[in-house]
């Protein structure tokens, strides 16, 4: 294995906690809103309850062979041709969604944080400190996420508590009157952004101490996430109403500018975007990290940091190339993504789970 490095269960957990949260929080709300009007917060349960249910699948693939990795899996069950060819299948759509994830926070800075500045710079900063995480190795990677989780699962429960009180259940009612078959249907297109893009995490769980308290921490971190993704959502619908959330491109930080405790603590919104400069980094970083080591393993190099630092340049280039603009990226995610994340995050851990199966009832 390229990885000599372990990280507990609780770290793995956590790990899966950020990166479900990751782009989430900014993009879940208004996906779900465009769909599904008033009834957003019910899609967003259906898709949790599907989500967990991807979950089940990576965890029962993942135990096809516990000392294993997703790209040794790929060539153990699929064949050595098969399984190169398959793998870089993923690397590809791993390039795309790193590439994603750094322009969607330079989109972001540039336009509420640091007006004026250049977007590459934003990226450079953003892809650079992963890079760091990523020569330090995944145990570094694992204990800083324990340091950070702290401040962003704070952040988003202070943005709930103080902007509850804004929040007009009338907005939401009434309950599946209008298209209910949209609210079902609309879930669909939201597995995609996180659920789909677990799958990355097949590549790190063999690195984990204990698989079976990884399996558990698996659900967890999801289910967890899965919660405050609801309550984002709720809070969104109910303060600012579906209408507005639907066409904003980052209404959860809308809704951080809506808290107003006596006139007095108001525009407090750096609470949402300091949870989101964490858990869209430890994202990036574990893409970037898995990257690294799918092509280290297909080129067999010895360590999963060789190549890291070319694809860190690669990644900002593509982020222009792939997303010429804001606009562009929510057309993708809203039509789009789900049928590109469905091919790597559900069609792969099928076939590999039904392939590996039929493997070992020959054997």
């Amino acid at each position: 294995m390229l990885e000599k490095g372990k990280i507990s269960a609780r770290q793995f957990m956590l790990l899966v906690f950020m990166y479900s949260l990751g782009t989430s929080i900014i993009v879940h709300p208004a996906l779900t809103a465009g769909y599904a009007g008033t009834d957003a917060w019910i899609t967003s349960i259906i898709a949790a309850v599907i989500g967990i249910g991807i979950v089940f699948l990576l965890v029962h693939v993942s135990a096809l062979d516990t000392n294993k990795n997703l790209f040794e899996l790929m060539e153990a069950i699929l064949g050595k041709w098969m399984g190169k060819i398959v793998i870089l299948l993923f690397l590809l759509f791993m390039l795309f969604l790193t590439a994603t994830n750094l322009r969607q926070i330079g989109d972001f800075m540039i336009t509420h944080i640091m007006l004026g500045t250049p977007i590459s710079f934003i990226m450079l900063i953003f892809v650079l400190t992963s890079l760091y995480a990523i020569k330090l190795g995944l145990e570094v990677i694992g204990r800083s996420c324990e340091i950070f989780v702290p401040y962003a699962f704070i952040s988003l429960m202070l943005l709930i508590i103080l902007v509850s009180p804004d929040a007009d259940l009338s907005r939401v009612k009434p309950i599946l009157a209008e298209k209910p078959s949209a609210t079902f249907v609309s879930a669909l297109p939201t597995l995609g952004i996180p659920y789909l893009e677990l799958v990355v995490f097949l590549a790190i769980i063999p690195y984990v101490n204990a698989f079976k308290k990884a399996k558990k921490g698996f659900y967890i971190g999801t289910i967890v996430a899965s919660f405050l993704l609801f309550l984002i959502t709720f809070m969104c619908l109910t303060v600012l109403g579906p209408e507005f959330t639907a066409r904003q491109a980052y209404p959860t930080y809308i809704l951080g500018k809506k808290i107003s405790i006596a006139n007095f603590l108001e525009r407090i919104e750096i609470l949402v975007a300091i949870a989101w400069f964490f858990t869209i980094f430890f994202k990036i970083t574990v893409n970037f990290y898995v990257l690294s080591l799918g092509f280290s393993h297909f080129f067999k190099l010895k360590s999963p940091s060789t190549l890291s630092t070319p694809l860190s340049f690669i990644l900002i280039i593509l982020g222009f190339i792939l997303y010429p603009n804001i606009v562009y990226y929510y057309e993708l995610i809203a039509y789009y993504w789900v049928f590109f994340s469905a091919t790597i995050g559900l069609c792969l851990p099928l076939l590999l789970l039904m392939v590996g199966k039929i493997r070992q009832r020959k054997t």
